[in-house]
């Protein structure tokens, strides 16, 4: 199995998640407590809802096509990047849920880095590939965020089962690290383990 351009950036996005999941195992001295942790768990399942929904509604418009068509249709007619805008989300979900302001702040702000360098790079690509047409479409629709009255919806999309099964997949990890961060949470602050150090 070859690896695609896109493997190094999973990769990275998946150790990122992992250290996350590892300073939440070793950290107390969360700055939200109480209603507001609560509220701010609250947001992130919310959040992190949102995401996967938004993630697999994507999937329905861009699956097979990506990076050879200018797809113009469903979220793709208000945003360039809907799936990377959902990565964002879900990692902004995904620190709520953590209750750490730290956490808050440099996660969404390294996904986001992330999701836009890896833009910049299909931008590219599809601009080599649709010079006549790229220009036009660049200009009417945004990069990531949505432009809702440019909203176009097809009669229908096919989708090959086997790419849909796979973005499910994927956007269903981020439920999991969400409910990873509240187990791992619970198991320290019930002292199954120690922490090692404070995380406001």
């Amino acid at each position: 199995m070859t690896a695609s351009v896109s493997t190094p950036r999973i990769r990275l996005t998946r150790l990122i998640y992992l250290l996350v999941l590892a300073v939440v195992a070793s950290s107390e001295g969360r700055a939200l407590e109480g209603g507001a942790g609560l509220l701010a768990q609250a947001a992130g399942f919310l959040l992190v809802t949102a995401a996967v929904l938004g993630r697999l509604w994507s999937t329905l418009f861009i699956a097979g096509r990506k990076d050879e068509q200018l797809v113009r249709e469903g979220p793709y007619s208000s945003c360039r990047h809907p799936l990377y805008l959902g990565s964002v989300v879900a990692s902004f979900g995904i620190a709520l849920t953590t209750r750490s302001v730290v956490l808050m702040v440099v996660l969404p702000a390294v996904v986001g880095a992330i999701a836009w360098y890896a833009a910049r790079r299909e931008d590219r690509i599809l601009l080599e590939a649709h010079r006549a047409d790229w220009p036009a479409y660049r200009d009417a629709v945004p990069a990531f965020w949505p432009a809702w009255s440019k909203h176009g919806m097809p009669d229908q999309v096919s989708v090959p089962p086997r790419i849909y099964r796979k973005a499910f997949l994927d956007a269903a990890a981020f439920l999991a690290l969400w409910l990873a961060v509240l187990l791992l949470e619970t198991l320290r602050a019930g002292g199954a383990w120690p922490a090692h150090f404070q995380l406001p």
